[in-house]
Parts: C-alpha cells; structure tokens; sequence
C-alpha cells in the first residue's frame, strides 16, 4: 500500500499546503482518494507528484466539513470512478459557533453536480467497499464538545468515518480529524475485527488546543499497540506532533503534502 499526501497543513518545498486533508491509497487492487481538502490544492499536487486522479476507483469523504471536501467541487468528472462513499449526515449543514457564527459544512450541493450526485453511497455503520477495504462510521464516544453545532445542537460526529484497509498481517487506519477521539475510534475498529492486529494508523487527530497531559494519554494508549507507523496530520497540532515524533521516534512520520511513503 502506497500513501501520497495530497493536500496537508504543511507541505514539502514546491508543494501546496492549505488548512485540510487529502491521501491518495494506491493499493494493487484499487486506488482510493480519502478527502480532498478544501480547494484544489490536491489536485495540484496530485500533478506535480505524477498521480493521475482520473483512474481512481473509489472517492471517501471522512466527514461533512469543508476543509475534507471542499476540493471535490474542482475535480472534474471521473469518468470510470465506482463511488463516492459519504454519511448520509456529513450533507447536513454544520457551524462553528464562533464570533461570528462560521459555516463549516460542505460547501457545495451534492445535488447540483450531476456526476457527484449519481456516484454517491450514503452509509452508515461498517460498510465493505472492496475486498478488504472498508468505511466504519458512528461511532460511539462520550466527548463533549461545544463549539461545532448541527441543527442546533453540538455536533456528535456521528457523520465521521474511518478508512480500514485490511492486510495479512493486519490493519491499517485512516481517520480525518477524530472528532470522536482518537481512542475511541481505534477501539471502534478493534471490537469490528477482533484479535486484528492495529499495523498503522495515519490521521488528523484535532489535538491542538489539549493540554500535554490528554495527549499523553492518546500516545500511552498508542504505545500499547506496537504500531509499525504512526502518521499525525492536519488538525493534530504541533505540539501533539512534536509529543510523538519523541515518543514513536522514526516509528512517527511528520509528512507533509508532497510526501509518500510505502507501508
């Protein structure tokens, strides 16, 4: 499996970087876009690293936030793309209560771009895409949280969904932002496919404005797991990044739009 860091908060020198999140997953048997940011700096840096966007199987839309789909309104059609797979909730409209109040969902109609609307599979729960390949979404937490709001109430993510791409040896996790949590994501995955072995996990982990003491917590828990590769992106924080790079040492990779790496 072949990750290419598409679109990231930082990016390597001659590359584009933007507040967002895209990964392309080059496996032997499909080729799968996860997010596309907010703009087409994806698509940009999809050219400059030689990755041609038009053979792509299947499109995987984490969450209904602009900065993990926005991009997708400047991709031009797909012409032998199987699906777009989304939770039927991430089109629901979603704010930032901020001063002032910020829409943060996505920022286009899936209905008025006609190859986008008739691509689209709304799931739910644990959904196979391909062999071995699958989407996880609501899953169950407890976190709490006051500044993104959904019909009026604070948002559970319950949209949020997790990429899983089994191997022989285990599995490997992609999670956009981990609104959820971190832990509780990983352990959503785990009671799916039990006795599995977690491989490598690369996400957004939105860590940025916890205290050193909270990611302690997340990295005691990821220590436990012996993973191969851990990959921190997007929303993760500086701090946070800099907590496990000491951590995970060459175990924690701090990629950056340009970046590929083989796992």
């Amino acid at each position: 499996m072949k990750l290419s860091i598409l679109a990231n908060d930082k990016s390597k020198p001659g590359y584009l970087a933007e507040h967002g999140l895209s990964v392309y997953v080059n496996l032997p048997f499909a080729k799968i876009l996860f997010d596309t940011g907010f703009t087409r700096v994806f698509l940009d840096n999809a050219r400059k690293m030689g990755i041609d966007l038009n053979i792509i199987d299947y499109i995987v839309l984490s969450h209904g936030h602009y900065d993990h789909t926005g991009g997708l309104l400047y991709m031009p059609p797909v012409k032998n793309i199987d699906s777009i797979i989304v939770h039927k909730d991430a089109l629901i409209p979603k704010y930032a209560m901020e001063n002032p109040i910020r829409y943060n969902g996505i920022p286009f109609d899936f209905n008025e771009i006609g190859w986008i609307e008739s691509k689209s599979i709304f799931v739910e729960r644990l959904y196979e895409i391909t062999s071995g390949v699958y989407v996880l979404g609501n899953i169950p937490h407890q976190n709490k949280q006051d500044k993104y709001y959904v019909d009026g109430k604070p948002d559970d993510f319950h949209d949020e969904m997790i990429l899983i791409v089994e191997s022989a040896k285990g599995l490997n996790i992609l999670m956009g932002c981990s609104h959820y949590g971190v832990i509780e994501g990983i352990n959503a995955v785990r009671s799916h496919f039990p006795g599995k072995k977690i491989l490598n996990v690369l996400a957004g982990m939105h860590l940025g404005s916890k205290e050193v003491s909270e990611i302690k917590v997340i990295a005691d828990y990821l220590e436990t797991l012996e993973l191969e590769r851990l990959i921190p992106l997007h929303c993760t924080g500086e701090a946070a990044m800099q907590f496990f790079k000491q951590k995970f040492k060459e175990k924690c990779l701090l990629l950056e739009a340009g970046d590929e790496i083989e796992l």
